[in-house]
């Protein structure tokens, strides 16, 4: 999966990566999303990942927060940025697990 497709711009926490993806990548598919509202999904392995969604001018601002448990029990913190458009594919690294998935916005 590439970084990022065209029309969504990200920033993170993370340095970048370099040549090749992670190989730990988790494709979250099509997710709708209440604005402001945390949104927690699980990947296995001592870690989750917590997107919050919010309306922008031109689309959607999700923010994500990447929670690992490593070995001796600790937990570490990746985070990032995504703007994307309604239904548009999108993807972000964090750490070294690369999270896409296609948002949408609950309309009330």
């Amino acid at each position: 999966m590439a970084a990022c497709v065209i029309g969504c711009s990200k920033s993170s926490s993370q340095p970048p990566h370099q040549a090749s993806a992670p190989s730990n990548t988790k494709d979250l598919g099509a997710v709708e999303f209440t604005e402001q509202t945390p949104t927690q999904f699980s990947f296995g392995d001592g870690k989750s990942c917590i997107i919050t969604a919010r309306q922008i001018s031109d689309g959607i601002g999700l923010k994500l927060v990447l929670l690992s448990t490593n070995t001796d029990g600790t937990v570490a913190r990746s985070q990032g940025q995504i703007e994307t458009r309604p239904g548009q594919q999108c993807a972000i690294s964090l750490g070294d697990t690369m999270v896409g998935l296609t948002p949408t916005l609950k309309t009330p």
